[in-house]
């Protein structure tokens, strides 16, 4: 059996409740007493509600620890799903950027500590985030959400490795009897990944639920609603003694969990440093041969240590058409499926000129135009990138012409394509629907690669 990477994650963020406090307070003991990293992903009220509080015990503990970004007030409303969901690509990456930079500094300003992941409040994903996320130098998106999924393995997307919907996501219930099962559900999802060289299990909790019996946001913002502070209510206590009881056999699970000889607790931040896809200048014939493979269904493409996306590929294919180095870059997908026009053929020289005029930007990286001026042919992305294949393939020069080869995302088959979303999260406004965000998130699938280890 490989190796089995235990993600141990935190969503710390109930800024209403001290009494929430003692619970995460607790569960740092219990990592600091095993020696092992935890990750605590905290919304930016909740650390400045710690810094107010003047709860310096809880900081200095903190900094043994990863940490993560949760949103700056979490499920007070509009959530990030809502308040994307009217938005474009770039014109939401800006407003995420613009809603969310003072949380995450103030994250890292008093945690003292690099910000290395994210994660959504509740089921609130949206693909805008991406962007700032990457600019903010954040590496991993670590949550629950299935939207875009590989096969339950860890992903690249949106310049983040993705680790979020694992085949080994699990918690160990907090009610009685919850232990012995938590324990043989372990032992299932090691079992079910004995043949990955890594494996990976990501385990979560909220430590206000070790405090009370309801969510802190549920009994307050459900269905969208927003209550003045001076209204918010707290949820029922579990009964004296639940928080230590709790506690303890999460303690149990870790001293099992620890049994095994394979199995070891991990940061993101190490699980993205093990991640061993190589990037650098590609050879010619290393750019002929993903050409070769490229066929009209656009989707990343793995030779050896070293795994293209479908915008990385345009990216090669571009550089190397125009004589520049042929590097993999980031490149986001379009605003826009935007159908281009009918296919005629074109001049190569045509096609280099387009290629030459400015790209996009969103957040300071590349991002795909909604469709290439070719002369006078309007030429979608995924029809260029074909196209581009097919001269490299071909060895056609400027003064040759060429007939665009039409095509498809393949890659799309890794996002869900529904849009009712009212059901996923009790906090969303009822009946909320994002198609948007659904189209947006299957463009973008531009960026999707496998992780390879």
């Amino acid at each position: 059996m490989g190796k089995i990477k235990v993600l141990f994650w935190f969503d710390v963020e109930d800024f209403i409740n001290p009494e929430s406090e003692e619970a995460l307070l607790g569960l740092m003991d219990l990592f600091d007493q095993r020696g092992i990293v935890g990750i605590f992903k905290l919304v930016g009220e909740k650390i400045r509600v710690l810094e107010r509080n003047g709860r310096e015990d809880i900081l200095v503990k903190l900094r043994r620890h990863e940490i993560g970004y949760h949103t700056d007030w979490h499920s007070i409303p509009p959530v990030v799903t809502v308040y994307l969901e009217p938005l474009g690509f770039r014109e939401g990456a800006e407003e995420f950027t613009r809603r969310e930079e003072g949380g995450i500094g103030d994250l890292a300003r008093i945690t003292g500590q690099p910000v290395r992941c994210y994660g959504q409040p509740g089921q609130a994903w949206a693909p805008q985030t991406f962007p700032a996320l990457n600019r903010w130098g954040v590496s991993a998106y670590l949550d629950g959400h299935d939207q875009v999924t590989m096969e339950g393995r860890p992903f690249w997307y949106g310049g983040l490795l993705n680790l979020d919907s694992l085949t080994g996501l699990m918690s160990l219930p907090l009610k009685d009897g919850a232990l012995p099962e938590a324990m043989q559900e372990f032992d299932r999802l090691c079992e079910l990944q004995k043949d990955e060289a890594v494996g990976f299990i990501s385990i979560f909790y909220h430590p206000t639920e070790f405090v009370f019996a309801e969510f802190w946001d549920a009994v307050n913002f459900s269905n969208g609603r927003n209550p003045s502070p001076e209204d918010w209510v707290k949820p029922p206590f579990r009964p004296e003694g639940h928080m230590r009881m709790y506690l303890d056999r999460v303690g149990e699970f870790i001293d099992y969990t620890l049994s095994k000889p394979n199995v070891s607790y991990a940061s993101t931040d190490e699980i993205v440093r093990m991640e061993r896809s190589v990037s650098r200048v590609l050879s010619g014939d290393e750019v002929k041969s993903f050409a070769l493979r490229t066929g009209n269904e656009l989707i990343y493409l793995t030779e050896g240590p070293m795994c293209l996306s479908a915008s990385e590929l345009f990216w090669v294919f571009r550089q190397y058409a125009l004589g520049l180095e042929p590097v993999p870059e980031i490149v986001y997908g379009p605003e826009r499926d935007y159908p281009g026009d009918p296919a005629r053929e074109v001049r190569v020289r045509d096609v280099f000129e387009s290629l030459r005029e400015p790209m996009p930007e969103v957040c300071g990286f590349k991002q795909l135009p909604d469709y290439f001026q070719v002369a006078d042919v309007k030429m979608d992305p995924v029809t260029m990138t074909c196209t581009l294949a097919a001269i490299i393939r071909e060895g056609l020069t400027e003064e040759d012409r060429i007939f665009p080869l039409n095509g498809t995302l393949a890659a799309t088959k890794h996002a869900m394509n529904e849009g009712d979303w009212a059901e996923y999260w009790p906090i969303f406004p009822e009946g909320l629907q994002v198609p948007n965000i659904v189209a947006m998130s299957r463009l973008q699938t531009w960026t999707i690669k496998p992780a390879l280890f």
